[in-house]
């Protein structure tokens, strides 16, 4: 058996509102994206490991088969039950062990945490890449993690300090004094929601919403006053908002861009369950309060990455000696070229086709306040 390096991510998720793939799209735009440099660094065949309809032995992996070993309902409770399980039945770790039997390594697109676990009890190394929660930049960037000490060690190389995004965040912040909200902001305390499901959002096996954080919220935003709320646009129906015990008065829903309420001077404190708003608000001066658990905990120096933590990578991943340096103590690697790919700005952001707010700011708001401005004279 040859050993190759497998390019994988959740295979377990479902679509919200059927059993079909969620993510099989998402690990094939990664495995495109780093096909190249993972082969040239290791020399190794780069495949694929998926939900795919063609189950075994015609190709894919069989969820549907992994749920009913495991006793998991076909649907997202199904999932969420699955996603951080502290252990699986002896038949379901099978079908995934089988999956990745000819890994040299893994390099996930946003893994379970139950398939890190087992990987990690297999003694298969892996590394996880993320989309990063800092997306106010000239691109996405990705938060990576690992469970090999020595692979840690490398990444460290290539972890951008905060420093690096403070610039960032600065221009934003200009950017967005230039457009003004559509109605006066006095408010202290933002919170924000986010979709209804969320991997970000799974504790002990449920998904959770700002309803199940009533007295933490309550005291982060006082006893008097109104709090604003953000609404998720994929998600208007409150996230849990009205579930908190604040009075009805109190809350003030706004519709503006979330940058455009994180560059207002009288918000003092961003406040969400594990949304990446909560992590960004530091760098626009604001304090963030996660009601939940973070989903990534982002070392903000190279002298601070430790175990446990995400890295910050903002373009290494595109050449092979990032590849080398993190694959050399597991493997084989070959000789380094010194060669660094540049990729445009906003080619991680048109590639995935996901903006998260930042088009409006920098594309669709300077068109509509323009477009305001001509009609008023």
């Amino acid at each position: 058996m040859t050993p190759k390096v497998l390019i994988s991510g959740d295979l377990l998720r479902p679509q919200d509102e059927a059993f079909r793939p969620a993510q099989r799209d998402n690990i094939r735009w990664f495995h495109r994206l780093v096909r190249r440099p993972l082969a040239a660094a290791t020399g190794l065949a780069v495949e694929t490991v998926l939900w795919d309809d063609r189950a075994p032995p015609g190709g894919g992996f069989d969820t549907p088969g992994f749920y009913a070993a495991s006793g998991a309902t076909l649907d997202v409770e199904g999932w969420v039950g699955l996603f951080d399980a502290p252990s699986l039945p002896a038949e379901a770790a099978g079908m995934l062990a089988q999956a990745y039997a000819e890994a040299a390594v893994v390099v996930g697109f946003e893994l379970a945490e139950v398939q890190k676990r087992l990987l990690t009890q297999l003694g298969i190394p892996w590394i996880d890449v993320n989309i990063h929660p800092y997306r106010f930049g000239p691109d996405l960037l990705f938060a990576i993690a690992t469970a090999e000490p020595e692979v840690m060690a490398q990444l460290r190389r290539h972890h951008a300090d905060d420093l690096v995004f403070e610039p960032w965040a600065d221009l934003m912040a200009a950017t967005v004094s230039r457009m003004p909200p559509q109605r006066p902001i006095a408010e202290p305390s933002l919170v924000v929601g986010q979709t209804r499901v969320d991997r970000a959002l799974i504790r002990d096996g449920r998904l959770l919403d700002l309803g199940h954080f009533g007295p933490g919220l309550r005291q982060a935003v006082g006893e008097e006053g109104r709090v604003l709320f953000k609404a998720h646009p994929y998600n208007p129906d409150g996230f849990g908002i009205h579930q908190v015990g604040l009075p009805l008065a109190r809350i003030r829903e706004v519709p503006d861009n979330s940058y455009v309420l994180l560059g207002q001077d009288a918000v003092q404190r961003v406040i969400g369950v594990s949304s990446s708003l909560v992590a960004e608000a530091r760098f626009f001066g604001k304090e963030g309060i996660f009601l939940g658990t973070p989903p990534f905990h982002i070392a903000g120096s190279r002298q601070s990455l430790r175990m446990g933590l995400h890295a910050s990578v903002v373009d290494a991943w595109a050449a092979a000696d990032f590849w080398r340096d993190l694959l050399a103590p597991l493997m084989a690697v070959t000789a380094k070229d010194g060669h660094r790919p540049r990729l445009p700005p906003n080619a991680l952001r048109a590639s995935l086709r996901q903006f998260w707010g930042w088009d409006e700011i920098f594309l669709q708001l300077p068109w509509d306040i323009a477009a305001a401005r001509a009609a008023a004279r």
